[in-house]
């Protein structure tokens, strides 16, 4: 299992869960809003780590470009 909650400048925060493909969770906030969730509960088709942690990374970093 892995869990980690990032905070960084300008009150943006990243939680990161990973048990197993079927269960997860990845979501960037800004403030109390939520910008990017992937999660088993969500549309996301999980394929492998290493694509959910690139679609995760990327559409966060467009939403946060995005305000």
């Amino acid at each position: 299992m892995f869990q980690e909650r990032i905070v960084l400048a300008g009150d943006v925060m990243f939680e990161l869960f990973f048990r197993s493909p079927l269960e997860y969770r990845l979501a960037c906030h800004r403030g109390d809003r939520l910008l990017v969730e992937y999660s088993n509960a969500g549309k996301y088709e999980f394929k492998s780590v290493e694509k959910l942690r690139y679609d995760f990374e990327r559409d966060a970093e467009n939403a946060l470009r995005q305000g």
